[in-house]
């Protein structure tokens, strides 16, 4: 056992130290996406203020980090300060979801309570419209894949966008405040005997694949404010040709139940294309929809164009296929023949190359260009990946042979060449010529614009992370984002000059440590954030200097974060023939900690072989109400230590072993001599939730036990209600979550803790006798349950918790919160639940410091 040296974030100089608290986390603000204009002039961006502020927490699972996004313009050509977009409802979430081509109008996605819907306005102007029905935004949930979540435009005044029946807003959106309507109206409805409240679901057999989903593609007419139905059904993908004179989309059929034989694996249980999505071709101005012969299945990520509009590309398998077995097909807008572009030789580069990844998610990006389409992979037998060119009349012809480890990212198309990226260059490959590469100077790599968060800088963790999506018309120009060794910002630019392209542009950030926003060459500027201490600077660059357009957090400069202190342990499994393993754990340290005295620990669960790190609110301010900065501040020290799931498994239960890895870890941290074995309060939330359950019938070391919002019953959970779900989309439950159970997973991190490999209709007694709410009479530390109406895992579960240890005569208490999602997001709770737990504790642990101690050798 080893303790390194421990350590305190400094405070900005000139401010008060104080630790931190709940209300800091509360306090927390955020910055958004950002978008220029295409012609330069305007810059809109999102900001969040202060999150109790706020006058809607009903989004999604949960508010924070979400919700509250404010629309903030910058006119770049006539400057002046930034201004709140007019013609917006302030308090509704306004989130920022693309500018028209013409720089004239900007849309958002307006969130009130429940609700979604479409918003345009001028830029600038308070004149806005408002479109009353619902986008149909999310499609799946296990992937996470957007296929919608863009605009096609089909003129300056018009997009096309696919909406979803308000009540059934589809399974991913888990709309508190939409289900919160709906039963109050259903309610009033009976009590006032005026209606009916009842819903159906249906099991069969029947294979529904060839019925369409609910739904309808509709076109927004901005200039009259009015939307026009061009095809009934669902739909997704929908991409505008460059003379946006045609629509591709993909029509969306009911969801295929998993077969009863599909392997104990995530993608057979669980897979991404669970349904039919076939191809579909739109007249826009003539509402003509064709159903065009080629691929049953079609990847709706997978459209392109060619840039004179005259033919189109696309993925797809056939009947009974794996999608990964699938290829591209070019289609001739004149007859609409499907040609495959390939032989079956050729092998496609996925559109995520995270190895992690579990399924298919369908090819990377390809450019259809007038002599062929190129597109990343592998020409078998030699399996050297790279950029090809493949035309149905040839074999595919190597692009890349000088830039074989250029990345599966497109970046630029122009005529006859596209552009690619490398780690820190970038290539335009071109049929017939060698390719032309252009380094980037003084860049160690080089990223794509886009926007996902960065929670070191505040970046908010959208529902809507639309830029994600690479445009599905690539710009000429190929903007990019220059790093250097250490993963920073340093500068955008455009990498170089092409033969007939325009001059290279590139605009530096003053300093390290920046983190691009947004670029844009036709205004000339850079948006970048840097932090400040805590607090994050919103910066706009140009090439005149800088100016600062935000400042958030700036309250948390005024906390001393926690000290830090990393110490070693050995973890040995029950075999004892496994090698021990050494094993690394950062703690938070109470205010004023002193080496030489005892202190209770907060010990966090949640069931992975990786555990937390050393950084503090300070470090990634976040609104969420359980930072470990707020248990260190409480007297604790807190940790998330690593759970290796290899050693935590059994044969008759995955987490068999959970226990004895709890107690080896207490017993690891006391041998630093600061922590007191004897005053361990264990928590988790989620997955982390049942693993404190599981720890508590496992082992009689924790002095307290609180449980957040996860499960308590392995059998039951398998076949029940997904909570908020049940009350639109019963159609998903039973077998929904076998893919949690059925799995089977190797190594220290798999993401298979529940895994048993077999359906819980095969080893009932199995998922029952391993289920924490069956060894309730184990227990013996007091335990601490809190659920919520509205999350994602049924609230049930917790009851059936309760039920067990009242009837085992156990000390517990039991907080339900009502309309809340997975954790709570309205403040008034947050502070409820912190002043409940408070009184917990303060009953049943200590946690003033123990008198000091001797060292440990």
């Amino acid at each position: 056992m080893t303790a390194g040296c421990a350590t305190a974030a400094p405070v900005v100089e000139g401010q008060a130290a104080r630790p931190v608290t709940v209300e800091d986390a509360l306090s927390t603000e955020f910055i958004g996406r950002a978008e220029f204009s295409q012609d330069g002039h305007w810059l809109a961006y999102n900001l969040v203020p202060r999150y109790s502020s706020l006058a809607d927490y009903s989004y999604w699972m949960r508010a924070f980090g979400l919700s509250g996004h404010q629309l903030w313009l910058r006119d770049l050509e006539r400057g002046g300060p930034p201004r709140l977009q007019p013609g917006l409802d302030p308090a509704a979430t306004n989130f920022l979801f693309g500018i028209s081509p013409d720089s004239a109008r900007v849309v958002v996605i307006e969130h009130w309570k429940g609700r979604l819907r479409l918003a345009a306005c001028r830029l600038g102007e308070d004149d806005c419209v408002r479109f009353e029905p619902m986008p149909d935004i999310r499609d799946r949930y296990a992937a996470g894949l957007h296929w919608s979540e863009r605009l096609a435009w089909t003129s300056h005044d018009t997009f096309v966008m696919p909406i979803r029946d308000p009540e059934q807003p589809g399974s991913e959106m888990r709309s508190r405040g939409a289900t919160g309507t709906y039963l109050l109206e259903a309610w009033n409805r009976a009590w006032s005997g005026t209606g009916v409240t009842a819903s159906e679901a249906i099991s069969t057999a029947r294979d529904r694949s060839g019925e369409t989903a609910a739904g309808a593609l509709a076109a927004f007419d901005l200039s009259v404010g009015e939307i026009r139905i061009l095809a009934p059904g669902r739909h997704t993908g929908v991409t505008a040709s460059p003379d946006r004179r045609f629509l591709l989309a993909a029509e969306v059929s009911e969801r295929a139940r998993p077969p009863a034989t599909a392997a104990p694996v995530a993608r057979e249980t669980h897979p991404i294309f669970d349904r039919r999505y076939a191809l579909r071709l739109i007249d826009p101005a003539s509402g003509d929809v064709s159903a065009l012969d080629g691929p049953f299945h079609v990847d709706p990520g997978s459209f392109t164009w060619r840039a004179d509009s005259g033919a189109f590309a696309v993925y797809g398998w056939d009947r009974g296929e794996a999608p990964e077995a699938g290829q591209f097909y070019l289609f001739d807008l004149h007859d609409l023949r499907p040609v495959p572009a390939t032989t079956r030789t050729f092998r496609y580069t996925p559109s995520i190359s995270d190895p992690a990844f579990r399924w298919w998610p369908g090819p990377a990006r390809a450019v259809l260009l007038p002599d062929g389409m190129v597109v990343h992979g592998e020409a078998l037998p030699d399996a050297a990946p790279g950029w090809f060119l493949l035309r149905p009349d040839a074999a595919p012809a190597r692009l890349s042979d000088s830039a074989g480890a250029a990345r599966a990212e497109l970046i630029a198309e122009e005529a006859d060449v596209v552009s690619v990226l490398s780690d820190a260059a970038a290539y335009r490959l071109a049929p017939g010529a060698p390719p032309q590469r252009f380094d980037v100077p003084g860049a160690a790599s080089v990223r794509l614009p886009d926007y996902r968060p960065v929670t070191e800088h505040a970046w908010s963790g959208e529902a809507f992370p639309m830029p994600r999506l690479t445009p599905r018309i690539l710009p000429k120009v190929p903007l990019v984002i220059l790093q250097d060794e250490a993963g920073n910002d340093i500068a955008a630019g455009v990498p170089g000059p092409g033969p007939s392209g325009p001059a290279a542009w590139r605009l530096d950030l003053p300093g390290p440590g920046g983190r691009v926003l947004a670029a844009s060459r036709e205004a000339g500027a850079v948006l970048a954030t840097f932090k400040e201490g805590a607090a994050t600077r919103l910066m706009l660059f140009q090439a005149g200097g800088g100016e600062e357009l935000a400042r958030i957090n700036t309250h948390l400069n005024q906390v001393e974060p926690p000290g830090t202190l990393e110490v070693q342990y050995v973890l040995q499994g029950r075999d004892s023939a496994a090698s021990p393993r050494q094993m690394t754990a950062c703690l938070l340290l109470p205010p004023g900690f002193e080496p030489s005295r005892r202190y209770p620990v907060l010990m966090e669960l949640y069931p992975t072989g990786t555990g937390g790190d050393c950084r503090t609110m300070s470090d990634t301010p976040g609104a969420g109400p359980m930072a470990g900065d707020i248990w260190a501040a409480r007297g604790f020290i807190y940790v998330r230590p690593a759970l290796p799931l290899d050693l935590a498994w059994t044969p008759e239960d995955p987490l068999g072993n959970l226990g004895l890895l709890v107690d080896q870890t207490i017993d690891g941290l006391a041998a630093a001599g600061f922590a007191d074995p004897g005053r361990v309060v264990v928590y988790g939330a989620s997955q982390g939730g049942i693993a404190s359950l599981v720890a508590a019938v496992q082992s009689d070391r924790p002095a307290a036990v609180i449980s957040m919002n996860g499960w308590a019953d392995y059998f039951s959970h398998y076949f029940g209600a997904r909570g908020l779900m049940r009350y639109f989309h019963l159609d998903q439950n039973g077998g929904d979550n076998r893919w949690r159970y059925e799995c089977l997973g190797e190594g220290a991190a798999h993401g298979c803790p529940f895994g048993f490999g077999v359906p819980a209709l095969a080893a009932p007694e199995a998922y029952a006798r391993a289920s924490p709410v069956a060894q309730a009479g184990r227990v013996t530390a007091p335990v601490f349950l809190v659920h919520s109406d509205f999350d994602y895992f049924d609230i049930g579960q917790y009851d059936e918790m309760f039920g067990a240890l009242y009837r085992a005569g156990k000390e517990a208490r039991y907080v339900r919160y009502w309309g809340e999602g997975h954790g709570l997001s309205s403040p008034g709770n947050i502070r409820d639940l912190w002043m409940r737990i408070d009184a917990f504790l303060e009953e049943h642990v200590d946690l003033a410091p123990a008198a000091s101690v001797e060292p440990p050798a």
